[in-house]
This record gives C-alpha cells, sequence and structure tokens, in this order.
C-alpha cells in the first residue's frame, strides 16, 4: 500500500474539513482523492449492532452509494463495516477514516474489506503517520474527521453513550445535518437514535429520505445495481423507465404473483422503489 501526505494548503484537501476548527495539518492517505469531491455522508453506529441494524445499513450504503454519494465511515465492526460493504455493493465509492497510521489497519479481521475499499476506488484516511504510537482515546478523536468530511451524519443504532453519538456531536458543533434511523423504545442499540431525534436530528426510514438532505438528483443515476438478477432485476428495468401501478405489473407477470410480490417487496426494503400517492411503483 503506497501511502502519501497530503498538507492543509494543497488545493485538494477536502474543503467540508478544512472549514472545521479542528482539521489536522496533514493528512495521510492512500486511493482515490477525488472521491471526497463528491457528496459525502458519514455513516455510523455500534459496533454491537442487530441484525436490523445491519440490513438497514446495507440497504441506505448501497442505495446512496449508487447515487453518487461517497459513504464514509471508521472500518470498525458493526455499523461501519456495514456501511463499507453496502457501499461496495451498490459499486459506488467509499472512504475509512482509521484511528492510526495506515500500515496498521484496525479491526486485523477488515483488512480484506480495507482492500477492496481501495481495489474499488476508494480511500484510506487517517491523520496519523505509519506506525506513530496511538491511544484508546484516538478513536474519540478521529470521529472529528469522519463528521468533518462530510455534510451530514447518518446514524443508525447507537448505545448511550457511544463513540457514534459522538460523531454525532462533531456534526452538530460544525451546523451539519444530522440523521437518524428510529428503533423501538426498548432497544439498547436505539437510545441514542432516539435521543437525538428526540433533540431535533432528522428521522429517516428510506435512503430517499435524504435526496432532499444531500440534494442529489438520483434520476441520472439509474444503472441497475449489479447484484440484482432474476426478476428483482428485471422489474427494476422496467420501473426505471416508467412507473407501473400494482394491476399493470400483476397483469404482466399473471403466472408469477408469488415471486412478483416477494421481488416488489425486496426492493422497497432496500430502498429501490417507493409506492407514489397514486400507488404506483418507481425507482427512486
Amino acid at each position: 500500500m503506497e501511502i502519501q501526505k497530503l498538507f492543509r494548503d494543497d488545493p485538494r484537501y477536502p474543503s467540508l474539513l478544512a472549514a472545521t476548527g479542528t482539521a489536522p495539518e496533514c493528512l495521510y492517505y492512500s486511493g482515490n482523492l477525488e472521491v471526497l469531491q463528491a457528496p459525502c455522508l458519514a455513516v455510523v453506529g455500534t459496533r454491537r449492532c442487530t441484525a436490523r441494524g445491519e440490513s438497514t445499513t446495507l440497504r441506505f450504503a448501497e442505495s446512496l452509494a449508487a447515487w453518487g454519494v461517497t459513504i464514509v465511515s471508521g472500518l470498525a465492526f458493526g455499523i461501519d463495516a456495514a456501511a463499507h460493504e453496502g457501499a461496495l455493493r451498490g459499486n459506488g465509492k467509499t472512504v475509512a477514516v482509521l484511528a492510526q497510521g495506515l500500515n496498521v489497519l484496525r479491526p486485523t479481521v477488515h483488512r480484506q474489506l480495507a482492500e477492496g475499499i481501495l481495489e474499488k476506488g476508494g480511500l484510506l484516511l487517517s491523520e496519523y503517520a505509519p506506525n506513530e504510537e496511538r491511544y484508546k482515546s484516538d478513536y474519540l478523536l478521529r470521529n472529528r474527521l469522519i463528521a468533518g468530511l462530510c455534510s451530514a451524519t447518518l446514524v443508525v443504532e447507537a448505545g448511550y453513550p457511544s463513540g457514534a453519538l459522538n460523531t454525532a456531536k462533531h456534526a452538530l458543533t460544525e451546523g451539519r445535518d444530522v440523521l437518524c434511523v428510529p428503533g423501538r423504545i426498548e432497544d439498547e442499540a436505539s437510545i441514542g437514535c432516539l435521543d437525538l431525534i428526540k433533540r431535533g436530528a432528522h428521522l429517516v426510514t428510506l435512503p430517499s429520505d435524504l435526496i432532499p438532505i444531500l440534494k442529489l438528483r438520483p434520476e441520472k443515476q439509474h444503472t441497475v445495481p449489479v447484484h440484482l438478477k432474476g426478476l428483482e432485476r428485471e422489474l427494476y428495468e422496467i420501473l426505471k423507465k416508467h412507473p407501473c401501478s400494482s394491476s399493470e405489473l400483476t397483469q404482466e407477470f399473471s403466472g408469477r404473483l408469488v415471486e412478483l410480490y416477494e421481488a416488489l417487496t425486496q426492493l422497497e426494503l432496500r430502498g429501490l422503489l417507493v409506492q407514489t400517492q397514486n400507488r404506483s411503483y418507481t425507482v427512486v
């Protein structure tokens, strides 16, 4: 891995980060700096996420990456890993911000994920030089970079207290948008998100909820997600050309109704389809 330096006076230095009050004078990076020129969204959450939290993160990151958003996270277990993996699944770009030098990838089991990020044109970033001694508190310091690189921060699951809430705090300090996925009031992993929502964070339930916040134009990004197969892919191809009502689809696929309803449900759950006010299905 080739590790390079990026100084604050370099025109390639990320402008959103430079606008914060705590931007480091030097960053160390490996990969493609150009991914920071796209709309950037921080996606963070607990390391001990639920299955629901993981699937939600994959779905959001996959859809948003397919729309041209760069997903920024910290390469940790749980929500971070799902955010990076979802972005790669959406054939998009992602940035991993580390709390140590880039020559020391932690957790070590995510080395393959880090390599995948670079192979797909993404970026690894740190404010620490290779082999520089680091401490556990550096993970909290790192969070200001994750928030600072992005116009908004999405918190999927977070206990209280947590590193994800620390990242959200940095985002709020810099006047950036904070978005939260709600959860059940009984779930420990949702306490932090629900508290942020009570204090004014955006409540989001679908990837399409971020379109106005990030000022996206996803209608220009309707390439078919690479993972779609079979009827899901066929439906996506049809609906990206024009919306269809339920009756039109049932007539078209009259001999495959069970498969049709299952495919529509999966596409909706992944945030790839929505139903309009007149009950037609359309690609988001």
